[in-house]
């Protein structure tokens, strides 16, 4: 009986050890991050940590394997008429800071992009974007954010949660209105760019962004401020909007 009481014991003891085994491994490849290659890394790419594919429209698989045995950090893929990002740009979020993806026919970002958690430029210039993922809230690292030249009818709620946005470009879209209640959590936000939108007001409490330094606002539909306020610059800008806070 003992003995197998002892035996039930060490069964029951391996058994927990697998389970526990299978709990910590990644649900899946994909999770664990993309194996790297056994070649031996480009030394131009290792030394500039990046990858130029503008108005590449094929990509050879060993560039892709190059990108993630160097690293690297930089990948441009600009002008390449690309309807969606590549899996294998995705497959680079153990080392990718920023991701030039301007001037394509973009109408969506995937999921998966909340994965790049490293990147901190985005540039999603000239697409043809309504909205994004709200997994972008996941890249906390952001702090270039370009938006300019698609169809943004609204500032991305997914963008108010992302601490570290110095500057956000999101001129010549569709915009409204905007939402200072939210813009003034972004206390990192220095630089915003509204300019050739379809602001019909221009809301005082925006000179309350805590760090704003600059606020382009130019070609909307508002009057007030005037076009001799706006000339001035951001600075006369700021300081006629704080003028107009009302007071409590």
């Amino acid at each position: 009986k003992q003995w197998y009481q002892r035996r039930v014991a060490i069964t029951t003891g391996n058994a927990i050890k697998d389970y526990l085994k299978l709990k910590l491994q990644p649900d899946s490849l994909e999770e664990a991050g993309p194996t790297i290659p056994d070649i031996k890394p480009d030394e131009i790419m290792m030394q500039t940590k990046t990858l130029e594919l503008d108005r590449k429209t094929t990509v050879p698989n060993e560039l892709w394997d190059q990108a993630v045995v160097c690293s690297i950090v930089r990948l441009s893929m600009q002008y390449c008429g690309l309807t969606v990002i590549p899996e294998q740009a995705l497959n680079l979020r153990g080392s990718l800071q920023e991701l030039e993806l301007g001037s394509n026919n973009l109408h969506q970002l995937p999921p998966e992009i909340g994965k790049l958690v490293k990147l901190r430029k985005l540039n999603l210039l000239n697409n043809n974007l309504k909205e994004l993922p709200e997994e972008i809230s996941s890249l906390v690292a952001l702090e270039d954010v370009n938006l300019g030249q698609n169809k943004f009818e609204h500032i991305p709620e997914c963008l108010y949660s992302l601490p570290g946005i110095c500057n956000l470009i999101i001129s010549n879209n569709q915009i409204r209105t905007v939402e200072p209640a939210k813009l003034i959590t972004m206390t990192s936000l220095v630089c915003l760019d509204l300019e050739n939108n379809n602001i019909g007001r221009l809301p005082p409490e925006l000179s309350l962004i805590p760090n704003i330094r600059t606020l382009l606002v130019m070609g909307n539909t508002f009057k007030i401020p005037r076009a001799d306020v706006l000339a001035k610059g951001s600075a006369e800008v700021i300081a006629w909007l704080k003028n107009k806070v009302p007071q409590p």
